[in-house]
């Protein structure tokens, strides 16, 4: 055979091959590897489905997923009822067992062509609820419905699979984007401290050198109400000796009253007047109220500091063995049930304080809480600087918080008043990636597009996105990590944890 009869059989051997793997593959895959999705909710339940493309006559599976929208975690139905109605005829196809947690698998062979929809009537905890998806396209044959069927799946080229069996694993929520009224946002560093309603100097009220009560005394240490902390000791004054007033006190009361008891008896006798007695009373009661309040404050070694409320010691201003005069503070008690919270505004940004009417507290585990969570209220905003500093204190109060620590700061975000609706979104939608900000939108409940997004004014929890998402497109709002290390990973099928 020459060399032009080798070439003649090359390309026919080779026109056979591809016709015969044309009608193999089909477009890259085979026909029973096609699934359309179909995606419906109610108010407690999401139902995602995939389905082989539907013809007359033909069998198509359908993997049917039931997930929680309060948990986004698989629902455990007790059977499910599959109605496929086109043009007022219907079959029905029923399962009582559940391939896996949450999914159920049932075959339906259509018998009528046609646009319809699925009736989908599941039990669960012995309630009935049903769900319907429109739009259903039912093709005259199977193969119309591969090649056209097709057409209905949805692809992106940023698109990223992740399937209902890996997010029902992690902490994952999708969501459409809240439309309101959002207000600009004064982010500040605060203050934090013990409400002065919370805290309280105990000072000397004598001189003399401090004894510990105990021994020893230190910040943070708890203390019940009139315990015993410290003594002043004036032994060895010469003067402002507490010990010599005290007994001075006492020897005056046993005189006033010796004195009274004898004017007494003898103004029964009508030797004494009743002015003499009146005056004699007089000194008495004195004499026993200041001997009557040394005896609370004073022991036998000197004055008895006690504590006035329970709480913790917050400030210890004195050593002990340390001489102190009268009126000298000694130590700040603190209760610690409330805080203070001050930040301080630019005096530019004082019309936008005028609408102030809300507040988020960033806690120092990076957690974000309303001030209603705290029991907070507004106290003041300042309304005029300082002459040591320009800007505007705001001060707010709250509820004691395990993660806010009296002395140090929180990030605090001041809500202003506005009438403008703005798109918003919840910051764990967003994903910063080199310095640009991007959200995943669901094109099904197993396959999200990642898109930029421009964020706007943020208050810690929500921030208003000012392009690159509509209203009606629902996004990860919880989970967008995960989501995005799925896109990273090259072992992730689009069809992962369910075989058609």
């Amino acid at each position: 055979m020459n060399h032009y009869g080798y070439i003649l059989y090359f390309v026919i051997g080779m026109l056979v091959s591809s016709c015969s793997n044309f009608k193999q593959d089909d477009g890259g895959h085979a026909h029973d590897d096609i699934t359309i999705p179909y995606t419906a909710y109610s108010d407690k339940l999401e139902v995602f489905v995939d389905v082989q493309p539907l013809a007359v006559a033909n069998n198509s599976q359908l993997i049917i997923h039931f997930t929680d929208l309060e948990t986004f975690k698989p629902v455990l139905v007790d059977e499910v009822s599959v109605s496929l109605i086109v043009g007022g005829k219907g079959i029905r196809v029923k399962s009582t067992e559940a391939s896996k947690s949450g999914v159920f698998k049932v075959i339906i062979q259509p018998s009528t062509a046609g646009v319809g929809r699925f009736e989908f009537e599941l039990l669960h905890n012995n309630q009935k609820q049903k769900v319907t998806i429109n739009n259903v396209k039912v093709y005259d044959d199977a193969h119309d419905a591969a090649h056209l069927g097709e057409s209905l799946i949805p692809d992106s080229p940023d698109a990223v699979s992740f399937t209902k069996e890996q997010s029902w694993k992690v902490d994952f929520k999708t969501d459409k984007p809240e439309i309101a009224e959002f207000g600009s946002i004064i982010k500040v560093s605060a203050r934090v401290n013990v409400s002065p309603a919370e805290q309280m100097i105990v000072a000397a009220k004598s001189s003399g050198f401090i004894q510990y009560s105990s021994g020893l005394l230190s910040i943070g240490q708890a203390v019940s109400n009139n315990e015993w902390l410290m003594t002043i000791s004036g032994q060895g004054l010469t003067e402002n000796n507490t010990i010599v007033r005290a007994q001075e006190a006492k020897v005056e009361y046993d005189i006033a009253k010796s004195d009274y008891l004898r004017d007494k008896r003898l103004h029964q006798q009508k030797i004494v007047s009743n002015r003499q007695l009146l005056v004699s009373k007089a000194r008495f009661e004195k004499a026993e109220s200041q001997w009557s309040n040394l005896q609370k404050t004073v022991s036998e070694n000197g004055e008895k500091v006690v504590a006035k409320m329970p709480g913790f010691i917050h400030e210890l201003l004195v050593d002990n063995g340390e001489y102190v005069n009268s009126g000298m503070p000694l130590l700040t008690i603190i209760k610690n049930d409330r805080l203070v919270l001050k930040g301080m505004v630019r005096p530019s940004l004082f019309s936008e304080l005028k609408t102030l009417y809300d507040a988020n507290i960033e806690l120092n585990n990076g957690e974000v809480i309303n001030l209603s969570d705290l029991n907070g209220r507004l106290v003041s905003i300042g309304q005029s600087s300082g002459t040591d500093n320009y800007l505007l204190p705001v001060t707010l109060e709250i509820d004691k918080h395990d993660d806010l620590v009296s002395g140090g700061f929180a990030n605090v975000y001041l809500r202003t008043g506005s009438q403008k609706k703005s798109v918003i979104i919840p910051n764990s939608a967003l994903v910063e990636i080199q310095g640009l900000f991007f959200t995943y939108i669901q094109l099904t409940p197993e396959l999200f597009e990642r898109r930029q997004v421009v964020p706007g004014p943020s208050d810690g929890v929500h921030t208003v996105v000012l392009s690159g998402l509509k209203a009606n497109e629902r996004i990860v709002s919880r989970g967008a990590t995960f989501v995005r290390l799925a896109a990273v990973s090259n072992t992730v099928d689009p069809h992962a944890g369910h075989v058609h």
